[in-house]
């Protein structure tokens, strides 16, 4: 190892700014209760869904398009808001709607326990399922209302929509259990991933043919992550178990794909597009927040489903980066959500209907765990419920004007990307998650037509104990089902937070790793604190301090520490802090040169009949800033190999590395040798194939656990 990138790799172990967060509960009493939500539905949004202009002329041919006021569109005598919008105007009805729409209804039923809305909801599952299934394979995505025909052809349909298509029956089957979904849903999911995914490309490219304005590999965020807020992470736990580890490596893919593609750690967003290095870049391409949200919260849902904490502590420590960021404190006290981040780096303090429920969502679901990463619920839902409803019609404008608080009316508040879906999961997810962090239980109705296993009945995304399941029957001996879910435990941040010194994430520590205390009080100098572990087994063992200071205290956890939970205890000047610490057989993490993600790696240049070169991957530029030196791959007769430094991975039994979303062979993993704790992975040869991408992001896991993201340049 370079004398130099040992040197930055010791400052950096010293340097991290405090993780340290305050378990402010406070704000719980003025959050919503579960009760607001359910009026807010009710009152607010189900009557504009509700009127008889929503369920279109024919049963569940829910109309795509209507006017303000709830009005079926008139082509011939458009209202003004529609009018002069040629995409608007065109005579269709879409799919992706049409499936968001029975979805709402679904929510309405399971909110309420009200069959007419489930009703709505099967009049919906049937018309897709009789129309939008296209028998060669997927689904159709449009229907010519003038032609009365469906379409485009196979080849110009593109992923993101079709998991859509999957939205509103993935819904009904956790609702029902009816087998016969069930099976369209599995035939569609294996069509769209044999078809879409690409190992060429480490995602999903957007159509099977180039057309239509677009090429067949273009590289969306959506086509990815709109397969997992529609129904992969909704059904997998649903699933028998022939079918759930399939499609629990189908999500680990994704949120691979998504990190590897279009998560910038340098920008600390996902994009929504990676075709060019200046689609990842602010000072090329601004982008919205809901996705890097909705990313984030997908990611956190798939570790958890998977046992992967890696990302779940990379997800949490992310979403909570984000929502700091998207906060916007009001000129009359209260708060809402950005939109944005417009090109250049500054805030787009507008507000997007759908961006603004999709952070709701996520801090709700974060403050579960950490209560405060709720701390701006109350202001931002009170800023909902205040400005985006339409109180004359029903409804959320598409979004609101920063400043002014006025509504965006430059489209109505139904069309094609705009039907129910985000603003009822937004009212489920918090009534379930309001109900919780009030300490109060949640009902959910459900409409089983046969015995369920009760560990498969799941409230939404979350993990709950059933308090009672009371069973009903209608006339005709349907059985409908009210589920009281017990409230989730809520969790608070300790006083002393515990990470891996790579990263500078939270979660398990790995026997052997290099690991990171921080609080106050911790320590007054290296030689005066003393850490010591008690591990699972009882045996307590004496850790290795290499920095100490008040607020942060740097240490190795002993080898041999056994897995499971464990205490740390940190002593200093008489006083002693002691916290609880999960050990675990592996949890990777990659050292960083500086605060962005750049990886502390090194370059070995192999060249034919001569010695190996190593390199740099790091610069110095003004004011000392750690910069990336892009890596140049070189004649074709060059190979490329990288050194990644880490730790807490030398127990692994089988690592994997992907760079710029292309799989290099790991040629070793393990101890580094000259320094306790430290591991190293040796990869290569780089693929020549990412010759010009600029930014590339490495992503490495071991044995089921996924490192924090890094970055390296490529030339």
């Amino acid at each position: 190892m370079h004398r130099a990138l040992r040197s930055f790799i010791l400052l950096c172990l010293a340097t991290y700014p405090a993780l340290t967060r305050a378990a402010d509960n406070s704000y719980l009493n003025s959050l919503p209760t579960g009760d607001r939500w359910l009026s807010h539905m009710t009152q607010d949004l189900l009557p504009f869904w509700t009127m008889p202009a929503a369920l279109g002329n024919s049963p569940g041919e829910f109309p795509s398009t209507r006017c303000d006021d709830g009005s079926l569109l008139d082509f011939k005598n458009p209202c003004p808001i529609i009018a002069g919008n040629g995409y608007l105007m065109t005579p269709a009805l879409y799919l992706v709607p049409l499936s968001r729409q029975t979805y709402g209804y679904g929510v309405a039923y399971h909110l309420t326990g009200d069959t007419r809305y489930l009703g709505y909801m099967k009049a919906g599952i049937d018309y897709i399922r009789q129309h939008a299934i296209d028998p060669t394979g997927g689904m159709f995505t449009m229907k010519d209302l003038a032609a009365g025909k469906w379409g485009p052809q196979r080849e110009l349909r593109n992923p993101q929509e079709l998991g859509y298509g999957l939205l509103g029956m993935a819904f009904y089957y956790y609702l029902t259990r009816d087998a016969a979904v069930l099976q369209d849903i599995l035939n569609l999911k294996n069509y769209i991933f044999d078809n879409y995914y690409s190992q060429a490309l480490g995602s999903m490219q957007w159509q099977l043919q180039s057309g239509g304005g677009a090429l067949f590999n273009e590289k969306h965020l959506v086509a990815d992550l709109d397969q997992m807020n529609t129904y992969l992470v909704l059904l997998t736990p649903t699933l028998p178990e022939r079918y759930q580890s399939q499609w629990k490596q189908t999500l680990t893919q994704d949120s691979h794909s998504m990190l590897a593609t279009y998560y910038s750690p340098s920008q600390d967003l996902f994009f929504l597009q990676a075709d060019t290095p200046r689609q990842r870049d602010l000072a090329f391409t601004g982008v919205d927040v809901g996705h890097s949200s909705k990313a984030l919260w997908m990611i956190r849902w798939t570790g958890l489903l998977t046992g992967d904490q890696g990302l779940v502590d990379f997800a949490e420590s992310g979403g909570r980066r984000l929502l700091d960021r998207a906060y916007i404190p009001e000129p009359d006290g209260s708060g809402s959500w950005a939109g944005g981040v417009l090109q250049g780096g500054a805030l787009d303090k507008n507000k997007s209907w759908w961006v603004y429920d999709e952070l709701d969502q996520l801090a709700a679901s974060l403050a579960l765990p950490d209560v405060a990463a709720g701390k701006y619920l109350p202001q931002t839902n009170d800023y909902w419920f205040k400005y985006f409803v339409d109180t004359q019609y029903g409804e959320v404008w598409n979004g609101v004007n920063y400043g002014s608080n006025t509504p965006q009316r430059d489209f109505p508040k139904a069309w094609q990307w705009k039907n129910a879906y985000h603003d009822m999961e937004h009212v489920l997810v918090g009534y379930i998650t309001s109900q919780w962090l009030h300490g109060q239980p949640a009902t959910l109705h459900y409409a089983f037509r046969q015995t369920v296993d009760q560990g498969t009945i799941h409230p939404y995304y979350f993990s709950s104990t059933i308090d009672s399941l009371t069973t009903t029957q209608d006339s005709s001996g349907n059985s409908y089902q009210a589920v009281t879910f017990h409230p989730a435990q809520i969790g608070a941040a300790p006083a002393v937070t515990l990470t891996s010194a790579a990263s500078g994430l939270a979660g398990p520590l790995a026997a052997g790793s290099l690991a990171s205390a921080w609080g106050s009080q911790l320590g007054t100098n290296t030689a005066g604190t003393a850490v010591s572990v008690r591990d699972y087994a009882g045996t307590s063992r004496s850790a290795t301090v290499s920095y100490a200071s008040p607020s942060q205290v740097n240490f190795r956890i002993p080898a041999g520490t056994a897995s499971g939970a464990a205490s740390l205890s940190i002593s200093s000047a008489g006083t002693v802090a002691s916290v609880a610490v999960q050990i675990a057989g592996v949890s990777p993490g990659i050292f960083q040169l500086n605060s962005t993600g750049l990886a502390a790696a090194q370059v070995a240049r192999v060249k034919s009949g001569q010695p190996t070169v190593l390199e740099a991957v790091y610069q110095v530029g003004a004011g000392n800033a750690v910069l990336p030196l892009p890596i140049d791959l070189g004649p074709v007769t060059d190979a490329v190999y990288l050194t990644l430094f880490a730790t807490g991975l030398q127990n692994a039994q089988s690592v994997a590395v992907t760079v710029g979303g292309q799989s290099v062979p790991v040629l070793y993993a393990g101890i580094q040798g000259t320094y306790d704790g430290l591991d190293q992975v040796n990869v290569g040869p780089v693929p020549r194939s990412l010759i010009g991408s600029g930014r590339v992001n490495i992503i490495l896991t071991t044995d089921g656990q996924t490192a924090n993201p890094v970055e390296l340049a490529i030339k």
